[in-house]
C-alpha cells in the first residue's frame, strides 16, 4: 500500500534534516510526497514538539486523515516517534503496526451584537475580559447557572488538553479515554463580595457549557485563547462551549501508555 503523504515541519536545523532524511524515505519505499498539504492526503507527518504539531492541525483545518508525529521537541506528548527511527516508523505504518488515537477538540462560538464566530481548540479553549482589570461571568452547564465567577477568567480543556495550560493552572490529570471536558478557574477572586470556585470541574463532553459576561463584564470585549492564539472580540453578549464535531487522527504505537509517558514526561 502506498501513501499520498504530506511532510511539515518546524525550521529547527534537526527537524529540517529529518526532513529531508524522510522525504527520501517515503519516495524510495514508493510513497508519494506532496509538496503542498491537501485534503488528498492519506498520510500526514509532523515532525517537531506539541506546539508544531497545535499549528500543523490549526494550520490544515483539523485534518482527518492520520498524522504520524515525529519529535524533535521536548515534551512530546503528541509528537510520539523518535527522528532516529524514520524508516522503521514508515515501515511499521505500512505493515499496520499501530494504533490511532482520536482526538476531539473543543469548539467556542461566540455570539457579539453583529455577528457569531467560532473558533476551536485541541487542548483548550480560554475565556477572559480585558487585561486591565477582573473578568465577571455567569456559567451554565447545559441551561443550568452554576456560578457568577470573578477572577482572571476561565479555561476549558479537552482531556487530551489536561496535561497543558490545565495542569498549569492546578487542574485535574485526566486520561484521554475519558470523553470529558474541564471548567478550570484562572485566579478566581474569594472575598466577602466574591465566592467562586477554586477547583476545576469535570463535566460530560456533550454538555454545553455557556460564559455569559454580568456586571461590568456584559456585553463587553472578550479574550478568547485557543491553543494558545488570542483573539479579541467586542460587544460579546455569551459563548456556547462545547465539543467539535471534527476528529483529529493521531498515529500511535502499539507500545503507546499514557501513564508512562505521564510518569515519565511531565510527574
Amino acid at each position: 500500500m502506498s501513501f499520498k503523504t504530506f511532510v511539515f515541519c518546524n525550521r529547527k536545523n534537526t527537524s529540517i534534516a529529518a526532513h529531508e532524511s524522510l522525504k527520501e524515505i517515503l519516495k524510495n519505499r514508493g510513497h508519494e510526497v506532496l509538496d503542498e498539504y491537501s485534503e488528498d492526503a492519506t498520510l500526514l507527518v509532523c515532525i517537531g514538539g506539541d506546539g508544531t504539531f497545535l499549528s500543523f492541525v490549526h494550520k490544515c483545518n483539523f485534518p482527518s486523515a492520520p498524522i504520524l508525529g515525529i519529535n524533535t521537541g521536548h515534551l512530546g506528548f503528541f509528537q510520539e516517534f523518535s527522528a532516529r527511527d524514520l524508516e522503521k516508523s514508515i515501515e511499521d505504518i505500512e505493515n499496520g503496526n499501530y494504533t490511532i488515537q482520536k482526538i476531539k477538540p473543543v469548539s467556542a462560538k461566540l455570539f457579539t451584537r453583529d455577528r457569531d464566530f467560532i473558533r476551536v481548540g485541541v487542548n483548550e479553549i480560554v475565556v477572559r475580559g480585558t487585561y486591565s482589570h477582573s473578568s465577571h461571568f455567569s456559567v451554565y452547564i447545559d441551561e443550568t447557572k452554576i456560578q457568577d465567577f470573578s477572577g482572571d477568567g476561565i479555561l476549558v480543556s479537552t482531556a487530551v488538553g489536561s496535561t497543558a495550560y490545565n495542569y498549569s493552572l492546578g487542574g485535574s490529570l485526566v486520561s484521554p479515554d475519558m470523553d470529558v471536558h474541564q471548567l478550570t478557574p484562572i485566579a478566581p477572586m474569594n472575598t466577602n463580595a466574591y465566592r467562586c470556585f477554586r477547583s476545576s470541574i469535570l463535566v460530560p463532553a456533550s454538555d454545553v457549557i455557556t460564559i455569559r459576561g454580568n456586571g461590568r463584564s456584559t456585553g463587553g470585549t472578550i479574550l478568547l485563547s485557543f491553543d494558545g492564539r488570542t483573539h479579541e472580540f467586542n460587544n460579546v453578549s455569551h459563548i456556547e462551549i462545547k465539543q467539535d464535531e471534527n476528529e483529529v487522527h493521531l498515529i500511535r504505537q502499539k507500545s503507546y501508555d499514557y501513564w508512562d509517558k505521564l510518569s515519565t514526561k511531565l510527574l
